[in-house]
């Protein structure tokens, strides 16, 4: 996770939606990673210069077909093709539970701070929790939770860099970018395909 040279969405980045069991979910590719995973009702939405160019289902699916009128501007490189591909097979895996670990390579684009907290981020295993308590400790201030919120919510690549793992210190369901309840839908799914470990529970999941 590094910062890189500033980008021309039309040419290095493009996207496509995909359904999923807690919605849709646009997925973002740059030229050699994936830069983007955001829920149909995200909020902050992403700036939509920040997506590219939209990747048509004929092209994905079935190289060399007409374009169609939106899609008439030199096409997306392979290697874009196929990270968008293996974006939508590993987040199947994921949501069908036999995925608990994404092999995608990811580009994120923010601040020293931010990455350091999307860092911390990606090391919460599958299934499990941490509050922002928890992560403001690992970073060296536990004051600072107010700005690992900010952090965790401006994260660019939802579900695979997994800010739904992130707790209220009470262990609430709080403050997630498709809302608590595509948060719980989460951590339930990752509960329910976990290695078995005793009764287990989503925290403030039935508040």
């Amino acid at each position: 996770m590094t910062d890189t040279q500033p980008i021309d969405p039309t040419t290095d980045r493009w996207h496509h939606e995909v359904p999923s069991p807690v919605g849709p979910l646009l997925i973002v590719a740059g030229t050699e990673a994936i830069v983007g995973l955001y829920h149909g009702e995200h909020s902050p939405a992403p700036d939509r210069a920040s997506l590219g160019r939209r990747l048509e289902e004929d092209a994905l699916r079935a190289r060399g077909a007409p374009p169609t009128p939106e899609a008439r501007a030199p096409g997306p490189p392979s290697r874009g093709v196929e990270l968008l591909l293996q974006a939508d097979r590993e987040l199947g895996e994921y949501f069908a539970g036999s995925r608990h670990t994404f092999h995608l390579p990811i580009e994120l684009q923010g601040t020293a701070f931010q990455q350091q907290v999307w860092a911390a981020l990606s090391a919460i295993p599958y299934g499990q929790t941490r509050s922002y308590r928890d992560i403001a400790t690992r970073l060296g201030n536990p004051r600072m939770g107010r700005a690992i919120g900010a952090a965790v919510r401006s994260n660019p690549v939802s579900v695979i860099v997994p800010g739904h793992r992130v707790v209220g210190s009470t262990g609430a369901v709080v403050g997630y970018a498709a809302g608590t309840e595509t948060k719980t839908a989460l951590l339930e799914l990752e509960l329910a395909h976990r290695a078995p470990s005793g009764p287990v529970s989503v925290p403030g999941a039935h508040r």
